[in-house]
C-alpha cells in the first residue's frame, strides 16, 4: 500500500480514536470551562460517546447532533457541538440546571 508516497502495510481492522482528538476534546474542555468561569468539572470525570451525524434522542423528533445526559455522558455526532454539550455537562454540574432550553449566554459566549 502506499500513502501519501511512503509503503505502509495495512492497518488492524476496527475502530480507534487517534491521541490528537482525546487532546483536542481536552482542551477544549478546558477552554470551555475556563470560559464559563465555573469550578466544578473534569474532562477526566465525563463519558463522551462518538455516534452518527444524527441520532436518535428524546428532544428532537428528527435527532440530535449532540446531547448530554446527566449525570456526565456526553454524546456527540459531529466535534463542532463538542463545546455546546460541554456547557450543558457543566451547567449541571455548577448550577443544577443543564438549561435545555438554551437560555444562557454562555452557548452564544463560550462556544
Amino acid at each position: 500500500m502506499t500513502a501519501c508516497g511512503e509503503e505502509v502495510s495495512a492497518g488492524k481492522a476496527g475502530l480507534f480514536i487517534d491521541d490528537s482528538t482525546t487532546t483536542f476534546l481536552k482542551t477544549e474542555f478546558d477552554d470551555t470551562k475556563t470560559c464559563a468561569k465555573f469550578e466544578n468539572g473534569a474532562f477526566e470525570d465525563v463519558s463522551i460517546a462518538i455516534m452518527p451525524p444524527t441520532f436518535p434522542c428524546k428532544h428532537y423528533a428528527g435527532g440530535c447532533s449532540g446531547e448530554y445526559v446527566n449525570p456526565n455522558h456526553l454524546k456527540v455526532g459531529s466535534l463542532y457541538v463538542w463545546r455546546h454539550e460541554v456547557i450543558h455537562y457543566l451547567l449541571d454540574l455548577n448550577t443544577g440546571d443543564p438549561d435545555a432550553g438554551h437560555r444562557s449566554d454562555l452557548f452564544k459566549t463560550c462556544i
